[in-house]
């Protein structure tokens, strides 16, 4: 069988890029039977280099690059349905579509993994000209996808009720996870992780901290999380924590401007950083507003960094009872768990411990055979 996947969202640093990077990375160990085709399209940015070591270290990987921008894309394919996928990279059994585009086909069938769905759910947290691809490809896909992936049962209920066609039959869930990297760091001896903790502090200007992790947009909650985490120290002054947000700006009010010694806006952290900085967090707090399946949460619960969370869509589901939950629209809340988590080393430990049993559950070689096992089933 010949499989097409458009990887074109890769080098973009986002959820969707460690979804696509991560599922193309583990489907090819686990299958040496069929062909992959990876189509890439982008006029400006290169091909990422965990591609192109992904198809020198797998024969029966195949790489098809476009200059076409996945803007013009979306207009090709998505509104005048010019073009087949099979224009761009020859034959194909099936092709996995992105969350941008839904390209025509000649003979291909087509599955594609369904993120989220804010543009629809919540336009006002999105720019137009998403929320106007994001219409187009659902709408598109609804009709002619033989499969859907979602990524928690959480987003699955959203597309059942946004799109009451689609056959339940035809959607399976599928968990994102955290690389394996996340998981090997509790192994580590109690001596290693502290080092790499220590460094990693230094290397931000940290010390005792309570991290928020994502991309700076109005979804992520950010400026009720710092008005929270204000009220906090107003009430507990002599309390030494701070909040660190770490994560590129996106779009929207920033929180960049706020004037505070205790608040440090981190920006982006690479990769490479990131598992040293889940582990060496107080805890995790993410009191998004609407989330899909919320990857931070799982890269703190295979550290076992406690977490602060949302009661809604998916957080409740990806966290169990590792977490406290909360109403994200209440600062009182927040300001609640802030002050039970900081102050309680027992509670940090319970949760720690429930975190990393429910961190089994998300793991990237599952989640590549329960998807190849969506590819052979059509």
């Amino acid at each position: 069988m010949i499989i097409g996947i458009d990887i074109s969202s890769t080098p973009y640093k986002t959820g969707v890029s460690n979804y696509t990077l991560n599922l193309v990375r583990n489907i090819v160990k686990i299958d040496k039977l069929n062909t992959y085709k990876l189509f890439y399209s982008s006029m400006r940015l290169p091909l990422p280099e965990e591609i192109v070591k992904i198809k020198k270290n797998h024969k029966n990987v195949e790489i098809y690059q476009s200059k076409i921008p996945p803007t013009l894309l979306q207009i090709l394919w998505n509104k005048l349905r010019l073009f087949p996928i099979e224009f761009f990279i020859g034959k194909c059994q099936i092709f996995h579509t992105s969350d941008w585009t839904q390209p025509p086909t000649i003979k291909a069938k087509t599955i594609t993994t369904v993120h989220d769905l804010t543009p629809f759910l919540s336009p006002q947290w999105h720019h137009q000209k998403v929320i106007t691809a994001h219409k187009n490809k659902m709408k598109l896909a609804a009709k002619n996808c033989s499969k859907f992936i979602c990524v928690s049962q959480s987003t699955k209920n959203d597309l059942l009720k946004l799109f009451p066609k689609i056959d339940p039959k035809k959607i399976e869930i599928t968990y994102e996870a955290a690389e394996e990297k996340y998981g090997q760091f509790i192994k580590l001896s109690k001596e290693s992780q502290q080092k790499k903790k220590e460094k990693i502090k230094k290397q931000y200007g940290l010390d005792k901290f309570i991290l928020a992790q994502g991309t700076r947009e109005p979804r992520k909650n950010l400026k009720r999380l710092i008005d929270a985490f204000v009220i906090f120290k107003k009430e507990n002054p002599t309390n030494h924590t701070e909040l660190a947000i770490a994560g590129k700006y996106g779009w929207g009010e920033d929180v960049d401007g706020i004037k505070n010694p205790s608040v440090k806006i981190l920006g982006f952290i690479p990769e490479k950083d990131m598992v040293a900085l889940h582990a060496s967090a107080l805890c995790l707090v993410y009191p998004s507003l609407y989330e899909g399946f919320g990857l931070p949460l799982v890269k703190s619960l295979k550290v076992g960094t406690p977490i602060i969370t949302s009661n809604i869509s998916s957080m409740p589901e990806v966290t169990d009872k590792a977490s406290l939950l909360v109403d994200p629209n209440s600062t009182e809340e927040l300001v609640k768990a802030l002050t039970k988590i900081i102050k309680s080393n027992a509670l940090r430990n319970k949760l720690k411990a429930k975190g990393l049993i429910q961190a089994k559950n998300f793991d990237w070689l599952k989640t590549a055979k329960e998807t190849l096992s969506v590819y052979n089933s059509i």
